[in-house]
Order: C-alpha cells, then sequence, then structure tokens
C-alpha cells in the first residue's frame, strides 16, 4: 500500500510540472469533441491527436448525450447522422456564453497544433464582431450514396460547415443558443447558421478540415483529416489517411486496431 502511494504521489507530481511547463493557452480555448457511444475510438483518438500536437495544457471536454440529459440541458427525441448531431450547439452555454471554444467531430484526427488555429483566429482583425469561424466548404455531390452504418449520404448546403466550428461565445448571435432554442429548432435552422448572418461567420483556412474521401489528397499533410465517409473505427476500411488514424490508435493503446477489427 505504501508502495502504491508513493507511485501515486510521484505521478501527480509529474503532472503538475507538466502543466506549470506547458502554462495556460492564449486564447483561452475549450475544446469540445463529440461523442458517439457506436463510435468511442475515434472521441479517444480525436483527443489523443490534440494531445499529441499540443504545446500548452489542453481542456477538453466529449460532449456526451446521456450526461447532458441527466443535466436538463438536452432532450430532443430526433436524432441526427451521430449522437452529437445537435448537441454541438450547446456549446456557447456550457461555457457561460464566455471567452472561445472549438467543437470539433469526433471522426478527426489532428496533425498540427489546434491552439495555433485558436489563437490566430482570436487575434483575426475584427474577431470580436464574429459570431463563429467554419471551413466554408463548397457545395458538394457526396462521392458515395451511403455513410458509415448503411446510412444515406445527404447533399445539403453549407453540409460540414458544422463539422469544425470555433465559437465566440460571447457574441450576441451566439447567445441565441440557449438549451430551449437548441431542443426545439430544426435541424435546418442550426446546420445552416440560421441563428446567425453570413457576414458573421469567419473562414479558416480548408485544410483544418480536410474532408478524406471528397477531397483527394492533399498536396501537403492537412492539418485536421476529416473522415466524413467514416474510418476504422465504424467498419469502413480503405480511406485516404487510413494509415494515419491507425498509427494513432497504436500510440494511444499499444494494439493493432486492424489486425483485430478488419
Amino acid at each position: 500500500m505504501a508502495t502504491e502511494k508513493i507511485y501515486w504521489l510521484v505521478v501527480v507530481a509529474i503532472q503538475m510540472v507538466v502543466k506549470v511547463e506547458k502554462g495556460a493557452p492564449i486564447s483561452g480555448m475549450k475544446i469540445y469533441i463529440g461523442y458517439d457511444p457506436e463510435q468511442e475510438d475515434a472521441s479517444r483518438v480525436c483527443e489523443y491527436s490534440i494531445h499529441k500536437h499540443a504545446k500548452v495544457d489542453v481542456d477538453i471536454a466529449h460532449l456526451k448525450t446521456e450526461e447532458l440529459r441527466e443535466q436538463g440541458l438536452y432532450w430532443r427525441s430526433d436524432t441526427g447522422s451521430t449522437d452529437f448531431s445537435y448537441s454541438r450547439f450547446l456549446v456557447p452555454h456550457l461555457q457561460n456564453y464566455k471567452g472561445w471554444a472549438l467543437f470539433v467531430d469526433s471522426d478527426f484526427v489532428f496533425t498540427k497544433d489546434v491552439y495555433i488555429l485558436g489563437d490566430l483566429l482570436a487575434q483575426t482583425p475584427n474577431a470580436d464582431l464574429m459570431s463563429c469561424f467554419v471551413i466554408r466548404h463548397a457545395p458538394y455531390v457526396p462521392a458515395q450514396e451511403t455513410k458509415f452504418y448503411g446510412r444515406k449520404q445527404e447533399q445539403l448546403p453549407m453540409k460540414n460547415w458544422s463539422s469544425l466550428i470555433f465559437y465566440n461565445c460571447g457574441h450576441e448571435h451566439t447567445k441565441k443558443l440557449t438549451p430551449m432554442l437548441v431542443n426545439n429548432q430544426s435541424p435546418k435552422f442550426l446546420h445552416r447558421f440560421e441563428w446567425t448572418q453570413d457576414h458573421l461567420i469567419g473562414m479558416m483556412d480548408v485544410r483544418w478540415n480536410w474532408l478524406v474521401g471528397e477531397y483527394g489528397m492533399c498536396s501537403q499533410m492537412p492539418w485536421g483529416i476529416h473522415y466524413t465517409n467514416g474510418g476504422p473505427f465504424n467498419g469502413e476500411w480503405g480511406q485516404d489517411y487510413e494509415d494515419i488514424w491507425l498509427d494513432y490508435f497504436y500510440e494511444l493503446t499499444g494494439l493493432d486496431y486492424k489486425a483485430d477489427n478488419a
């Protein structure tokens, strides 16, 4: 027992040293990762990729629908393609409508420090005037008719804009995203950003949300790889950049995901 106690004291001490060395993020940004129990491995690997490249202490939360229901923040009965299809719009409320926060779908991995993105956007001229920043993906016809789990692949305006959102949580428009609104408004209203105005939606570099299977291979390594049509974590094999996800899973767990699941 004494040895175990000493071990945990050493672990805590190391964590405290690392935290001091890393310091706090300049932008004060918190990161929310979508969570779906059907693809839990995706959320874990996404979080690992953020930690792997972070040069500051990282504040990450997973948007778990059951926890939000228990807190009385989420009561929608309709479901989207994932468990977090609509709960992502609760992020400003979870932040008490203060500061900056990043929402990201679980089916991402990052190859670059996400806080670089946060600080860059937060320091953009007139950033405070923007309600949020997204990648404005041009309208496109999905390469596949169905996506993971055999679900129909929808062709929608602003498709994938909401898969990575940098929220200005204190903006008057994001303050509209109350639990009452998020739980009662239509998917169209939420995902087409009808709660704000187009000129108040800032832009990010598309390399932060590179759509695997839709954009082909990037001339350089994308900074945010988005397995929008699925990946190993839900049985969709043979996607571009699959090896990156598998490598990160191995680094995180020491397990060969392909050998155990393919």
